[in-house]
């Protein structure tokens, strides 16, 4: 369990602050794919330093038969792919709640190209076997991994591959983050609107290079809204970055935080006097991950929001909706989910800060960090299972402490 309070004394203690952020977890285990499909093993320079990344790259290193995933289901569904072509004997394992999350059509898709893959309730079987490649066709995805963990082998596939999706597909953003690492490596695409074709070949470059992670950056944009700084420094955030959460400037705008680049830095600077929008509407469909901190920062500046896009969010590492509600149903917000794509949020204009919060995490990182800087606003926290955040931004709390927040571990 851990306790966060706010120590005003030290949050003005500087007039800034600066911090670093390792790389991108979504590239990161991309890259580590790419590399491993050119026989190259070393890491690129900054890796995310995320506990999901490193059990992808100690499964990628290791002449084990049998892989514990733990919540990685990055990891998971890139592997089952990777291992097929590779024609490698193994067991897939992890938490519960992985085994529960989408899967089916993807093993599907691998069978259907020759794989010989059993899928059990509580591991996943591969068998020796050799891909053919053939034309898929994938209805409306309950998550785009499916697609991207097809297209990173595609080019090692005998007679390529082709695959034909929705033009409603979710998070089609990462699809685009794929194919473009892919196109840089010196694969051969066929791009259309809607399909793709992966030409037999091989990739001829590596990553060497990993920028940093844009949604990690988020949980800090959050915590410098909520904070009395004037000013923050980030490193390393390229400004024409290729992952979809970079748009999280556009929304902080919206509520009087404007982003400067000064070559790998951003330079976050509070605007005086702003006036808040009422009310905000929000497609997360390319940016499924960013919800929990947009919602967070309008319960914090007492915003309504009409949040649409939020499908996949039901079948991440917790059912993230319905954990969303929960948890904030103790401020005594209005969470009215509309549809399976819709929710309407409305925060109390005043929720009492004397009252010590039990924030459940649910076993999901982003429950953990997107509540955390509601301490900055005076709000008492105590974060159950706060080790979760290893996933993704394992030194989240220690940045907190540089606002000016005081932590302390208790074993209840």
């Amino acid at each position: 369990m851990l306790h966060l309070n706010l120590n005003k004394s030290k949050a003005f203690s500087k007039e800034s602050v600066s911090f670093f952020l390792s790389g991108s977890k979504s590239i990161s285990q991309r890259a580590l794919i790419i590399n491993y499909l050119l026989d190259i093993i070393d890491m690129p320079d900054n890796i995310s330093d995320s506990e999901d990344t490193a059990l992808l790259y100690q499964a990628l290193c290791s002449k084990k038969d049998k892989f514990n995933l733990k919540q990685s289901g990055t990891a998971f569904r890139f592997l089952l792919s990777l291992f097929s072509l590779k024609s490698k004997s193994c067991v897939l394992t992890g938490d519960t709640r992985l085994l529960e999350r989408p899967i089916r059509l993807l093993i599907e898709s691998l069978q259907f190209m020759g794989a010989d893959i059993l899928w059990l309730k509580d591991k996943v079987i591969i068998n020796k076997s050799s891909l053919i490649g053939k034309e898929i066709h994938f209805p409306i995805l309950k998550t785009s991994q499916f697609i991207t963990s097809l297209l990173l082998i595609g080019p090692y596939i005998k007679n390529g591959l082709k695959l034909n999706f929705s033009k409603n597909t979710y998070s089609k953003s990462y699809i685009d983050l794929t194919t473009n690492m892919m196109l840089q490596c010196g694969a051969n695409l066929k791009l259309d609107n809607n399909s793709i074709t992966v030409f037999e070949g091989q990739y001829t470059q590596k990553i060497h290079v990993i920028e940093s992670d844009w949604t990690s950056a988020s949980y800090l944009f959050l915590s410098f809204l909520f904070s009395e700084y004037d000013t923050i420094t980030m490193s390393t955030l390229n400004q024409n970055s290729i992952q979809p959460d970079s748009h999280i400037c556009d929304f902080f705008s919206l509520v009087g935080v404007m982003s400067q680049f000064h070559n790998d830095k951003l330079i976050l600077k509070k605007i005086k006097s702003i006036n808040n929008p009422i009310k905000i509407h929000w497609d997360f469909c390319n940016n499924p991950d960013l919800f929990p901190t947009i919602l967070i920062a309008c319960f914090g500046l007492g915003i309504e929001l009409v949040a649409n896009g939020i499908h996949t969010l039901f079948y991440k590492e917790s059912n993230r909706i319905d954990a969303m509600k929960k948890e904030l149903s103790k401020f005594n917000c209005v969470f009215n989910v509309m549809s399976d794509d819709t929710i309407y949020f409305k925060p109390k204009k005043k929720s009492s800060k004397n009252y010590l919060y039990t924030i459940e995490t649910y076993n999901d990182h982003r429950i953990a960090l997107a509540f955390s800087p509601l301490v900055l606003l005076g709000f008492r926290l105590k974060i159950k299972n706060f080790h979760v955040i290893n996933k993704s931004y394992p030194s989240f709390f220690h940045d907190l402490i540089k606002f000016g927040v005081e932590i302390k571990k208790t074993k209840r």
